[in-house]
């Protein structure tokens, strides 16, 4: 009887990282299909197919980016599909899931590559899909080799110990993923929306063509509160997801760190150097400090209720930090950066977009918490 409760657990709990794999492959190639076809705009019938033309110039840059851009893909595919080939009990499913992530990788960047050829702004290329394809494959040869299984049995221990064994959690690390890669873009202030201004500490107000101070009250505390607001919602969001029995704060206070840690690098890696301070205004000062205090004390109330606090919080400093922030078209956001290689204005539109979609992702979840869980 014991056997057969810990199998049936067992098979449980693979569902559930099935389902959550499975969503962050739907989220990853949705990712794909915008960074490939971003703008969306100008579609036209295309007078040459360029993608059965090499191209004149060859950057390794690009060659880099296109492999590494596939990689997870393959990697996620590989995974699902083992799975797959396993439970139909076939032969060789390792080799059979390489074959087929390599397969899927190739027909997806085809397609979006010769979707590219509509687009005026864009240059579809076969260097493009044969690095796409390279990526794909390569991302599923390391999850499949030993040493790759040994990687994610290594991951999936970690995760066991420091997260919560909930169903839920696994959308919870696929959102929290997302914030972090929201992180990456240096030009969003942190916790807040819209972009860092260009003259950093005054914002230049266009109605009046006047230097407003950064440390001016009218300026200063709807943006703290916005972060604050932001702050204290997240941390409770990660809660959510923590394992009860370890050090939550400490663990809140890593992933905080480790988030700062990659907006103020990318900052130095990519912003004009000028702007490098504008990623630690005032207001991200006091909103952090805050937002930890308030988190101190709302931590205090069950699993259910920190829920409900969370969509809550989510949905105020959402608002305030909108209302207070500075937004402006991609080209001018483009003026922030000094990069001189390519892929920029699809990594500051793919970042800003997930910036944006982090909050509705996160109040779905909070609010699946609160609907489910029983009152505490």
């Amino acid at each position: 009887m014991h056997a057969a409760s810990v199998s049936l657990s067992a098979t449980k709990t693979r569902l559930k990282q099935s389902r959550a794999s499975r969503g962050a492959l739907a989220i990853y190639v949705l990712v794909l299909i915008y960074a490939s076809l971003n703008p969306f705009l100008g579609w036209q019938f295309p007078r040459a197919f360029t993608l059965f033309t090499w191209p004149k110039y060859i950057t390794f840059f690009d060659v880099f980016i296109n492999v590494l851009a596939y990689l997870p893909l393959g990697a996620l595919l590989a995974s699902l599909l083992r799975r797959r080939w396993m439970t139909l009990r076939l032969a060789r499913p390792r080799l059979l899931a390489c074959i087929g992530a390599m397969a899927l990788s190739m027909l997806l960047s085809t397609a979006l590559e010769s979707a590219q050829s509509f687009l005026p702004e864009r240059v579809s290329s076969p260097l493009d899909v044969i690095s796409n394809s390279f990526g794909g494959a390569l991302g599923a040869m390391i999850v499949m080799l030993p040493i790759g299984r040994a990687l994610i049995a290594t991951v999936m221990r970690w995760r066991a110990a420091h997260f919560a064994h909930r169903d839920i959690t696994g959308w919870g690390l696929l959102i929290l993923a997302i914030w972090f890669v929201a992180q990456l873009n240096p030009a969003i202030p942190f916790f807040e929306a819209g972009l860092i201004s260009p003259t950093d500490p005054t914002n230049i107000d266009p109605t009046l063509n006047t230097a407003i101070s950064a440390y001016d009250p009218l300026v200063l505390l709807p943006q703290a509160v916005g972060v604050a607001l932001n702050v204290c919602a997240f941390a409770l969001f990660v809660s959510l997801i923590l394992h009860p029995k370890k050090r939550v704060l400490m663990n809140i206070g890593i992933v905080l760190i480790a988030g700062l840690i990659a907006k103020l690098a990318m900052a130095a890696l990519l912003l004009k150097a000028s702007l490098f301070a504008a990623s630690l205004s005032p207001a991200t000062v006091i909103g952090l400090t805050s937002g930890i205090l308030f988190f101190l004390f709302f931590s205090r109330v069950g699993y259910r209720w920190r829920a409900f606090w969370a969509t809550l919080f989510v949905f105020a400093g959402g608002v305030m930090t909108k209302l207070s922030s500075v937004y402006s078209a991609l080209d001018e956001t483009l003026k922030l950066f000094n990069w001189p290689y390519g892929q920029l204005a699809n990594f500051a539109s793919l970042t800003r977009w997930l910036n944006e979609i982090w909050p509705l992702a996160a109040l779905m979840f909070l609010a699946t918490i609160f609907i489910r869980t029983k009152r505490n």
